[in-house]
């Protein structure tokens, strides 16, 4: 009964965002994004003092980094065998050309990504905000680690009431981007990619299973965060799993990372669906300027519908996945 209340909450939240956005009474502007950013680091910063208030997770760091490292590695791989799979199907359900990105030069001539210098300024400008956000997390584990015992803090009350900002936020986002993907979103070639990354992402989590008590509903939850690592570590983590939920919060960080990183070289591919497809929810931000400058402008408008439609999942999955 818990976990169904969480996810009402998660979802009130969310669609009240959303409407007063649609109806004009909310915009997001420069002093939302603002308050949407201090909101997350002090998300973060209240994960960390939670996790250092729990010596279980203390007691459990190398499971934590193992469950990380190998949910990332398998969520990573299913992803890219899934739509590699599918390839077949995309072929012929593509009548428009969606997937047919094609970086091409002014003159029309076919050319390859561009230098790995610039690849490389892309990469360090683009993880900066994971670094802080890390650092965000360690810093507050050693606070709370220090600190007395707090019940606010231990129970997750104050990082739950910082949740429902973000996604009261996050739904005004999604109705501001929701404006103009509405007519790609209906189209079963634009909706199958997030359908196949889905597929293979929780295929991929089932990979976790070999770890000793590890349940199929907390292997799939592990997963479930499609890179989004800043709110699916708290989400689990105040559903009462702060070992899971810490292990989350790196494996999604780290799924982020080695997409950055593959991207490129999935273009040996041919196709553009596994590296829009590895970088999961991210595809539509934090990822979307390597996919860009390797598959051209014309594959945008389907790597931010991918994202934008993982990314309103993971709050209703993750919950979900937990209860079982």
């Amino acid at each position: 009964m818990g976990t169904i209340v969480s996810l009402l909450l998660l979802l009130v939240f969310l669609s009240l965002g959303f409407i007063l956005s649609r109806l004009g009474i909310l915009a997001f502007n420069s002093k939302i994004d603002r308050i949407f950013s201090i909101a997350l680091y002090l998300l973060l910063f209240s994960m960390g003092l939670r996790l250092g208030q729990s010596r279980s997770v203390i007691s459990s760091l190398s499971l934590v980094g193992a469950l990380a490292i190998s949910s990332a590695v398998f969520t990573c791989t299913g992803t890219v065998l899934c739509h590699l799979l599918m390839g077949p199907v995309y072929r012929k359900i593509d009548s428009n050309g969606l997937y047919a990105g094609n970086p091409k030069t002014s003159a029309g001539v076919k050319t390859g990504p561009v230098s790995g210098t610039h690849r490389a300024a892309i990469l360090v400008h683009n993880l900066k905000k994971p670094f802080v956000l890390l650092v965000l997390v360690v810093l507050g584990t050693f606070a709370g680690y220090f600190l007395p015992s707090v019940s606010v803090l231990a129970d997750g009350s104050v990082a739950t009431w910082i949740l429902y900002v973000l996604l009261f936020i996050i739904g005004i986002q999604m109705a501001g981007s929701g404006s103009s993907l509405g007519k790609l979103i209906v189209q079963p070639a634009v909706l199958l990619l997030p359908l196949v990354t889905m597929a293979g992402t929780l295929l991929g989590s089932l990979g976790t299973l070999f770890f000793t008590g590890m349940s199929v509903g907390k292997a799939l939850a592990l997963g479930s965060g499609f890179g989004w690592y800043s709110l699916s570590g708290v989400l689990i983590t105040n559903l009462g799993d702060p070992v899971l939920g810490a292990a989350a919060f790196l494996s999604n960080l780290l799924r982020e990372t080695i997409a950055f990183l593959s991207v490129p070289l999935l273009y040996l591919t041919g196709r553009c669906e596994s590296g829009i497809g590895i970088s999961g929810a991210t595809s539509m931000d934090v990822t979307l300027p390597v996919i860009e400058d390797t598959w051209g402008s014309e594959i945008i408008p389907l790597s931010v519908v991918h994202g934008v439609i993982l990314s309103f999942l993971v709050p209703f999955l993750v919950p979900l996945f937990m209860s079982f």
